[in-house]
C-alpha cells in the first residue's frame, strides 16, 4: 500500500514562479532597450516655497 500523495500546492507554487519569473524577465528586457543612458538632465520643476 505505498500510494504516492500528490500536493497540488507545490503545482500552484511552480506555477505562481514561472509566472513572476517571466515578468521580470520581460520587464527586464523591455528596461535594456528601452532605457536612455544618454538621456538630458530633465528641467527642474517651477514653483514650490521661497
Amino acid at each position: 500500500m505505498s500510494e504516492t500523495h500528490k500536493d497540488p500546492a507545490k503545482s500552484w507554487m511552480v506555477f505562481f514562479f514561472v509566472c513572476f519569473a517571466s515578468s521580470v524577465l520581460a520587464i527586464g528586457v523591455w528596461a535594456a532597450f528601452n532605457y536612455k543612458v544618454d538621456a538630458p538632465e530633465p528641467v527642474a520643476a517651477a514653483g514650490g516655497h521661497h
